[in-house]
């Protein structure tokens, strides 16, 4: 459910339309992913990489992401000068409800950011400790469990197959003939725990849905309450994040956009709203808008919820993350830390955070270094044909740099160069 880049799979390629809470769950076929890959060399040229997107540069970039076939998308922008909001499209097609920033969406993956916070809140409470293997935590769940830390189920170098990756496995399909049905944490940890590893534990890196259904697992067990009431009592109250939720059924709070998927069959794309937040759990069942999201990162990024040294860990790369398939100028799109990616775009707009992608939506959101700015958006599409694949991605980088250099809330100049 959501970062940007491609999982490096014992030297396999992603497979197509399995990306469902991956690290940018773009690509949903072998041409869409090759289109990605042109677009990321395109978005990190050096003139780009110098110039600060206006405001009218980000709007222009998200009605691209429109005209390439995404129903609607929205965002927010928040600066030390103020905020920034866009949105162009509609919240809803039937009744052609124009989207707001105000609106909720299920983010996908960018729950893994919260999950991990949560992980390394109790590790500094010590109650339980990132050495820990899987097997103290949950006993015979997992093969090989003795020999899998808790700190390699966070920066996704445990091995263990991704459940959504697995041959003969629809349920993080937008083709899943069962939306609604439940699944419990178990299920999916057996599904993915049933594949062969993708590698001995620590021996490589590989991003998996498997890993954080296992740690929201261990958060119940270290603290004897919910995973929700967690997310509830540690980040989302503390943060004032009235507007972000952890549910466990398919209705939304309101308003909300409904998520579509457009490169289904039929003259209007199937509404993919109803699918089970269940199929992803841990990994990526919340539902926010932009404007919790992007609080959530800035106040992460400033240490309110972790201390300075436990978010270095957070920031510290993991060897072979996220650069397995596009070697950008040498250092591919971004790296993966303990939940948390640094998005380095040519190291021109370097941001932090996490991507998501749900049944019907495109999640991204980020803060710079110190917390001081943040950004957040979401597209009412998991999946779009190339063009709106690639205009995506150049919202998402235009949206990162403009929160990190732009005059957010002072005087907006059509555009500036040199270095920021």
């Amino acid at each position: 459910m959501g970062a940007k880049g491609h999982a490096r799979r014992a030297g396999r390629p992603t497979r197509g339309r399995r990306l469902l809470f991956r690290r940018g769950g773009l690509a949903r076929s072998a041409g869409i992913a090759a289109a990605a890959s042109a677009s990321l060399l395109l978005v990190t040229s050096p003139a780009l990489a110098v110039d600060v997107p206006s405001r009218a540069d980000v709007q222009r970039a998200l009605e691209r992401v429109v005209d390439g076939g995404a129903p609607g998308v929205t965002a927010v922008i928040r600066g030390p000068g103020g905020r920034e909001r866009y949105s162009v499209g509609s919240a809803n097609l039937r009744s052609g409800r124009p989207i707001s920033p105000r609106d909720h969406g299920r983010v996908g993956s960018v729950t893994k950011t919260f999950t991990a916070t949560l992980v390394l809140q109790l590790a500094a409470e010590g109650k339980l400790g990132l050495e820990d293997s899987v097997e103290r935590w949950l006993p015979g769940l997992v093969p090989d469990g003795d020999r899998i830390t808790v700190r390699q189920l966070i920066d996704h170098s445990s091995g263990i197959a991704d459940y959504c990756a697995v041959p003969g496995i629809t349920l993080c399909d937008t083709s899943n003939p069962d939306p609604a049905r439940r699944w419990t944490p178990e299920e999916l940890v057996a599904i993915g725990v049933g594949a062969p590893p993708t590698f001995p534990p620590g021996q490589g890196w590989s991003y998996t849905n498997t890993d954080y259904v296992l740690l929201g697992m261990i958060i119940e067990r270290a603290t004897g309450r919910t995973l929700g009431a967690e997310y509830e009592r540690r980040i989302f109250r503390p943060l004032g994040l009235d507007e972000t939720s952890y549910p466990t059924g398919t209705s939304m709070p309101r308003p909300f956009s409904r998520g579509y998927d457009v490169l289904g069959p039929g003259t209007w794309p199937p509404d993919l709203t109803a699918t089970s937040p269940t199929i992803a759990g841990a990994a990526g069942a919340m539902v926010s808008t932009p404007g919790d999201l992007q609080t959530f990162m800035r106040a992460l990024l400033r240490g309110r919820l972790v201390s300075r040294s436990l978010l270095r860990e957070m920031q510290r790369p993991t060897p072979g993350s996220l650069d397995g398939d596009y070697a950008l100028e040498g250092g591919g799109v971004g790296t993966y830390g303990l939940g948390l990616i640094h998005y380095t775009w040519s190291k021109a707009c370097g941001v932090w955070g996490h991507t998501g992608a749900f049944p019907g939506y495109r999640t991204f959101a980020v803060s710079n270094r110190n917390g001081r700015r943040g950004a957040a958006m979401y597209v009412t599409s998991e999946g779009l044909a190339p063009p709106g694949a690639l205009a995506g991605l150049e919202a998402e980088r235009l949206l990162g740099c403009r929160m990190r250099f732009g005059r957010i809330g002072g005087r907006d100049p059509a555009a500036r160069r040199g270095r920021p």
